[in-house]
């Protein structure tokens, strides 16, 4: 099993392979509350291939990536290298099975839904908030903070430093709590992402009581991004649309 994660463009042209040489595939869309925790259910009508969605729909990366996306998987299977599970930026509308045909059209209609998106990006000493209306930043905000790094000498100096950088982690957090509400929150979003940092990420949710009060908008996936700034805020964007895309 491969894993990769790809853009809307890349995916197009995978499957255009594959139907270019399509013989017998089966095509399963599962919504979020059946993928994958309902794969048996969905596919309970004996056919070719179904014993084996079923089993790699169980594969620990898979589940795991799943709960993470929470938008659940267009399924594409055939012969060995024309097997595909894919995780979709946003969710499968509704379930579907299609015995001999490979029907990628419901899973690229899910990229063309306009969203509004609110972006969270936070790493120690910066940050970046915005709002994505379609493919348009609306609304952004960037800024710093200064923590001190750690000091290697010890004794009573370390500890005051160690007391000092947690005082201005702690600043740091309630002024990207607050930044965070004033932008985010004159927008109706669709869904929020959070990138960065991981380690941040829940003490920032902690501290930010308008983020719990969006708890069911907020993705399970974080961003993969080394820095919390305006250029990779703007590209934030271009890291939601990809999909997890698995071959078996």
């Amino acid at each position: 099993m491969e894993k990769q994660l790809l853009t809307k463009l890349s995916l197009q042209n995978l499957l255009a392979e594959l139907s270019a040489r399509a013989s017998d595939f089966a095509t399963v869309y599962a919504d979020a509350a059946a993928f994958p925790t309902r794969m048996d259910t969905l596919l309970a009508t004996p056919a070719a291939n179904f014993n084996e969605i079923k089993e790699s729909v169980k594969t620990e990366t898979v589940t795991r990536e799943a709960e993470k996306y929470r938008t659940g998987a267009a399924i594409f299977w055939d012969g060995p290298g024309s097997r595909y599970i894919v995780l979709p930026p946003f969710p499968v509308p509704s379930n579907a099975v299609v015995i001999g045909e490979l029907d990628t059209a419901p899973l690229f209609e899910i990229w063309e839904r306009k969203h509004v998106i609110g972006v969270v990006l936070v790493a120690w000493g910066s940050y970046g908030i915005g709002v994505f209306n379609g493919d348009r930043l609306v609304a952004s905000k960037v800024g710093t903070g200064y923590i001190h790094q750690k000091q290697k000498q010890g004794g009573s100096s370390q500890k005051r430093f160690a007391r000092r950088t947690e005082e201005q982690k702690k600043a740091f957090l309630k002024r990207v709590a607050n930044r965070t509400e004033e932008i985010l929150r004159t927008h109706r979003l669709d869904y929020i992402f959070f990138g960065g940092n991981r380690l941040i990420r829940k003490p920032l949710l902690d501290e930010c009581k308008y983020l719990q009060g969006q708890a069911d908008k907020i993705s399970g996936r974080v961003l993969e991004v080394r820095h919390a700034n305006q250029a990779v805020l703007e590209h934030s964007r271009f890291e939601i649309m990809k999909a997890a895309v698995f071959s078996f």
